[in-house]
C-alpha cells in the first residue's frame, strides 16, 4: 500500500506541474493579448524587420531567433550548409533543365533564407548576360518583403524583373510578417500566387478558419509551384485539384515546355 500511495503523489505532481506549465501559458498569452489590444503594438502595416516583434512578443521570437542553429544532422539531411549535388550526383541527372541542377543545398532555419539563395548558384551562376540567371520570382518566398515590393511596382514587373535587381528591396528573411498580419497577429496569407490559386478555384481564402489557416500559411511557400510563361509569374497549379493527378493534368493542358523552370 505504501508504495501505491507514493506512486498516486508522483502522478499528482505530475500532474500538477503540467497544469501549472498550461497556467502559466494561458496567463502569458493572455497578458500579450491584452497588450495588444490596449494599442501596444505601435509597428506599421507590413513592417518586415523581424527584431521589431521582439518587445512584443519576445517568447516567439526568441523561437524564431533559433532557426539559426545549424547543428541538426540525421542520417539523410542536416540543417547544415551540405552540397547535397555532391553528396547524391543523381539528383543533377534528375533536375536536368532545372535550375536546381545548377546547386542545391540542404535547407537550413528560416533565419538563413535570404543568405542561402543569394550565394547559391542558381541565382548567380556566370552567363553571357550581365544579369542574373533567374528571375525576381526567386525571392517569393525568401523574405516578407516581397508582398510589400508586389504591392509598390506590381506582380508582373517584380516577377519578370532580373532577380539582382531586387536585391537592395529584399533583405529580412522569412519572418513574423510573413504569416502574421502586424496588427492583429492574425494568421494570414500574404503571398500572391496562393490567394490567385484560390480565387481560380472560386474559393474566398478570406473565409478560410483558423485551422486552415495554420496550414495556409505554411502553404504560402512549402507547396508544388512553377514560373508561368514570358514573364516568370509564379502559379500554383491547382486549377484542376490539389492531388498530383489532378496536378500533373493542369501542366498535360498547360504544355510541358511551359512547366520547365529556366
Amino acid at each position: 500500500m505504501k508504495k501505491k500511495h507514493w506512486l498516486i503523489a508522483g502522478l499528482l505532481a505530475v500532474v500538477t506541474f503540467l497544469l501549472g506549465l498550461l497556467a502559466n501559458s494561458i496567463m502569458n498569452r493572455s497578458t500579450e493579448a491584452q497588450f495588444i489590444a490596449r494599442g501596444g503594438n505601435n509597428l506599421p502595416d507590413q513592417e518586415c524587420k523581424n527584431e521589431l516583434f521582439e518587445p512584443f512578443y519576445p517568447r516567439e521570437y526568441a523561437s524564431w531567433a533559433a532557426t539559426v542553429d545549424t547543428t541538426f544532422r540525421s542520417k539523410y539531411m542536416s540543417s547544415q550548409d551540405d552540397d547535397l549535388l555532391a553528396l547524391r550526383p543523381e539528383m543533377v541527372i534528375l533536375w536536368a533543365g532545372y535550375a536546381f541542377s545548377k546547386g542545391y543545398n540542404a535547407p537550413r532555419g528560416h533565419m538563413h533564407a535570404i543568405e542561402d539563395v543569394t550565394k547559391i548558384l542558381r541565382t548567380g551562376a556566370p552567363t553571357d548576360s550581365t544579369h542574373s540567371p533567374q528571375t525576381g520570382t526567386c525571392w517569393t518566398c525568401k523574405s516578407p518583403d516581397v508582398p510589400r515590393l508586389i504591392k509598390e511596382v506590381g506582380a508582373e514587373t517584380y516577377y519578370s524583373a532580373p532577380w539582382d535587381q531586387w536585391g537592395s528591396q529584399i533583405v529580412n528573411p522569412i519572418g513574423c510578417a510573413t504569416c502574421h498580419d502586424t496588427k492583429t497577429m492574425k494568421l494570414q496569407v500574404s503571398q500572391l500566387a496562393l490567394q490567385e490559386a484560390f480565387k481560380r478555384q472560386g474559393r474566398d481564402i478570406n473565409k478560410a478558419t483558423h485551422q486552415e489557416m495554420r496550414s495556409l500559411v505554411c502553404a504560402q511557400c512549402h507547396v508544388e509551384y512553377y514560373f508561368k510563361g514570358d514573364k516568370k509569374y509564379l502559379t500554383f497549379p491547382w486549377d484542376k485539384g490539389m492531388t498530383v493527378e489532378k496536378m500533373e493534368e493542369y501542366y498535360d493542358a498547360e504544355g510541358w515546355t511551359d512547366y520547365v523552370h529556366p
